[in-house]
């Protein structure tokens, strides 16, 4: 995996994030987005946590980002609005692959809530977003 600073670099859709020195035991979150000043913004706030992060520009990128590797991530993170394919078919393609079908999402979305998921809304309060995603993780 890639080491970079989140400062000095463009996110790509396809980049991973660590400040420090990769741990075999720092947890993984996957940030699927279309807004790429939110992805940044999630990304720096996750890296400067501790987390290794990686994203994705919508939820088809980001699921053939996910089959496609073998190192996966301990959450996923998911906006609900997208184009291409949503956070929701998303979640319900995730299903189909039972290698990937157990990670644990969390929708990040200014739409509302979603019956029986885990739901974070934006905006948020930075501490209260680190102490769920420790939570949920």
């Amino acid at each position: 995996m890639m080491q970079q600073d989140v400062e000095n670099q463009m996110i790509d859709d396809s980049e991973s994030f660590d400040r420090q020195e990769e741990l075999p035991h720092k947890k993984k979150i996957m940030v699927i987005d279309d807004d790429l000043d939110f992805r940044l913004m999630v990304s720096e706030l996750l890296v400067d946590s501790g987390y290794i992060v990686t994203t994705a520009k919508d939820g088809e990128i980001g699921l053939n980002q996910l089959l496609m590797s073998e190192d996966r991530p301990d959450l996923i993170l998911v906006d609900l609005m997208m184009p291409v394919k949503s956070g929701l078919e998303f979640r319900r393609d995730q299903f189909f692959f039972k290698e990937i079908a157990d990670i644990p999402v969390v929708f990040v979305t200014g739409e509302g809530i979603i019956e029986g998921e885990l739901c974070i809304q934006k905006p948020f309060d930075r501490e209260q977003f680190l102490y769920l995603i420790d939570k949920y993780i």
